[in-house]
């Protein structure tokens, strides 16, 4: 899974506008960031129009956070900018397997878990915890979705023979 860049720029956005008192601007947001208004503005109204920026009109208009840093995560973020939140297909409609064995597939129950951990871990990622990583961002943010052990689904699986073995 990669992220799209308007998402990252979102990510950012949301980051420099969590150091700032009051109203920010569109142009200087842009100049913060090194991000062309024009897709700063398209950003900033898709942020806006979810609930996550207040946007003021008029001479002193601009952008600001319309809740918490604390309340804003990561999860918020990424489900309002990305087309889906799922790994794999098979996890967005069980009519998306193509062996119609959502419910014996063990890969799909990997998927599921791994999607689960992901997701809280986006969810307990806020704008506040990301600015406390300060410097080792990058390191702290991938391990924390991709370095920890996977608690294992258990499930039954038939044998060839008829006997039937407990998987962890």
């Amino acid at each position: 899974m990669q992220l799209n860049k308007t998402t990252d720029y979102a990510v950012r956005i949301l980051m420099f506008l969590s150091t700032q008192e009051g109203v920010v601007t569109s142009e200087k947001i842009s100049d913060a960031t090194k991000v062309s208004k024009n897709y700063i503005r398209s950003i900033l109204r898709k942020l806006s129009a979810a609930g996550i920026l207040k946007m003021t009109r008029g001479a002193n208009g601009g952008y600001q956070l319309a809740g918490s840093e604390e309340d804003i995560s990561l999860y918020d973020v990424l489900s309002i900018m990305e087309p889906t939140m799922k790994m794999s297909p098979c996890l967005e409609d069980k009519d998306n397997c193509s062996l119609f064995a959502t419910g014996t597939c063990p890969v799909r129950r990997f998927y599921s878990s791994f999607q689960e951990q992901m997701e809280q871990s986006l969810k307990s990622t806020t704008i506040k915890s990301l600015k406390a990583m300060r410097g080792g961002l990058t390191q702290r943010v991938l391990s924390r979705l991709f370095c920890k052990q996977f608690k294992p689904v258990e499930s039954e699986i038939r044998r060839k023979d008829g006997q039937i073995s407990r998987v962890n």
